[in-house]
């Protein structure tokens, strides 16, 4: 997934700028959006037993008596969709996450930051200096 996408800053898109507002003032970090190539749905659609229904800018996949999780729609061309972090966690079963990390979207990241995050402790990057 390599094709180029456009990228916008968060204070020029209102549902983005509304979202980190929401964040903060409700403390609710969870409800920051992870972003999927909309065909991560394919495999639901070719499966017996799971439902994917949708608005202009919203849907949902379920699995009838199991497990559901709604998400936005997003991109030209409905290309995207985005779940809160939240629905991550708690929505999507364990033994379904490897299939969507496969269509999982991201901004480039630093890797000994997220190595930081994920794990802390010393990492050797470099000399401290002005930026």
């Amino acid at each position: 997934m390599s094709d180029k996408h456009t990228l916008y800053r968060a204070d020029a898109q209102p549902p983005a700028k509304r979202l980190l507002e929401a964040m903060t003032s409700k403390q609710k970090p969870d409800i920051a959006q992870l972003f999927f190539d909309a065909s991560v749905l394919n495999a639901y659609r070719e499966r017996d037993g799971f439902r994917i229904i949708r608005t202009d800018t919203s849907g949902r996949l379920s699995k009838p008596g199991g497990w559901s999780v709604d998400f936005g729609i997003s991109g030209e061309g409905d290309r995207h969709i985005h779940i809160p972090a939240h629905a991550w966690v708690h929505r999507i079963p364990v033994e379904e996450q490897a299939h969507w990390l496969e269509y999982a979207l991201t901004l480039p990241l630093s890797d000994n930051f997220v190595r930081g995050v994920v794990r802390p402790g010393c990492i050797d990057d470099g000399p401290i200096r002005n930026w």
